[in-house]
């Protein structure tokens, strides 16, 4: 039987239809897109389960439901956050409080590469998670994406308009260059310097998992152990699906 997995992030949502471990399609839409419009084209597919990571509100839950009942489909199951699950021991006091997204992220890492990870997800937030050889989650770091400082500084400027530019060079030569550069190199070097501060204190080799769709801005300057995974949230989820069988 066919398996949806969702994971609906700050601005899109990204789906996989799987069956039997193999994927048949996959999409992505932005959040202001209706759900029966995004998944249009899975409405003529019986479904057996339908898997979500979701960051979204309360609303975004309701809607979903009601998409999976007006299509005659199971009702989604909305993963949290556990204590322990596929190798990983969650750090947090409260699991359920850590966001399923950097969860279900850290659960594809540890399955997938081995010793001390450093997980990264860039996107909205730029979330940092490391991770022990044996799965102890250690804890990790939240801190405002590129788009949303780039936002803030246009909020809080009045002669500051942003245009495109490659992220090419160390110095801008313009104003829109000097932006930009400017939060990637920033962003770039807050993640080096806590990648090579905890290897320092552990004194161990750490490998960056960067995932989101900001992550191929952060590659500069990192290091030779960084590996790219477009998908790693979904391939969470279906891990902890193939898990729970």
């Amino acid at each position: 039987m066919k398996q949806l997995f969702i994971d609906r992030g700050n601005t899109a949502l990204k789906w996989q239809l799987v069956e039997k471990g193999s994927l048949l399609n996959e999409g992505a839409f932005t959040n202001d897109v209706p759900l029966l419009g995004g998944l249009s084209i899975l409405q003529s597919i019986e479904l057996s389960a339908i898997s979500v990571s979701s960051v979204g509100s309360d609303s975004f839950h309701h809607d979903l439901n009601t998409w999976s009942e007006s299509q005659r489909q199971p009702l989604p199951v909305f993963i949290e956050s556990t204590r322990e699950a596929c190798g990983v021991t969650n750090v947090y006091k409260e699991p359920q409080q850590l966001g399923a997204d950097r969860w279900l992220a850290m659960l594809a890492a540890h399955n997938k590469y081995s010793g001390m990870l450093c997980v990264v997800d860039s996107g909205t937030a730029l979330t940092m998670d490391f991770l022990q050889g044996n799965g102890k989650h250690m804890g990790g770091f939240i801190v405002p994406g590129s788009d949303l400082m780039k936002g803030c500084l246009l909020d809080n400027t009045q002669k500051i308009h942003l245009e495109k530019a490659n992220n090419s060079g160390h110095l801008g030569k313009n104003t829109s260059e000097a932006v930009v550069f400017g939060i990637e190199q920033m962003l770039q070097i807050f993640v080096r310097e806590k990648v090579a501060e905890i290897a320092a204190q552990y004194q161990q080799k750490i490998s960056i998992v960067l995932t989101g769709g900001h992550a191929k801005s952060l590659l500069q300057g990192l290091g030779e152990l960084i590996y790219i995974e477009k998908d790693l949230v979904l391939q969470g989820l279906r891990l902890i699906s193939k898990s729970s069988v």
